[in-house]
């Protein structure tokens, strides 16, 4: 068991919904997430023109409600670890040099729970086969949550 769970975009914007997917974590488990997906979930909310499957989660919530999400994830909440590339840069490197072959946001993700010790937890929309098979190989633990 870890510490720390790993958080892509989709979950991310369920913890601030306060819509906590069921078995997320243990408590006392901190939650962190990596600097592309947050810059994904800033992406999908910002953009009024974007239809995704973030965007479509406030589609049917009044104004207000709108408005606090997207204070939320503007001034992302004190408790929700938001990894640096200051930290990552180099552990990156030396995985693309070790053999890993994944595209930027897959490796961060990688390195952040490497550096972390923490295990990765995808929504279920979030379908990226080459992150599961590396941090298989990593020995990383990984769930899809639905």
């Amino acid at each position: 068991m870890t510490d720390t769970v790993l958080v892509d975009d989709h979950n991310l914007l369920r913890l601030l919904l306060d819509d906590e997917p069921e078995g997320l974590r243990a408590a006392g488990t901190g939650i962190a997430t990596t600097g592309l997906w947050y810059h994904r979930l800033c992406r999908a909310v910002s953009d009024q023109t974007v239809v995704g499957s973030m965007s479509r989660r406030l589609g049917g919530l009044d104004p207000k409600a709108t408005a606090n999400i997207i204070g939320a994830v503007v001034d992302l909440p004190s408790d929700v670890e938001l990894i640096s590339l200051r930290s990552l840069g180099w552990p990156m490197g030396e995985l693309v040099r070790g053999g890993v072959r994944l595209n930027l946001l897959a490796l961060e993700a990688l390195a952040a729970a490497q550096f972390l010790n923490a295990e990765i937890c995808l929504a279920a929309t979030n379908d990226n086969p080459p992150l599961v098979a590396a941090a298989r190989t990593a020995g990383i633990a990984m769930r899809r949550l639905a």
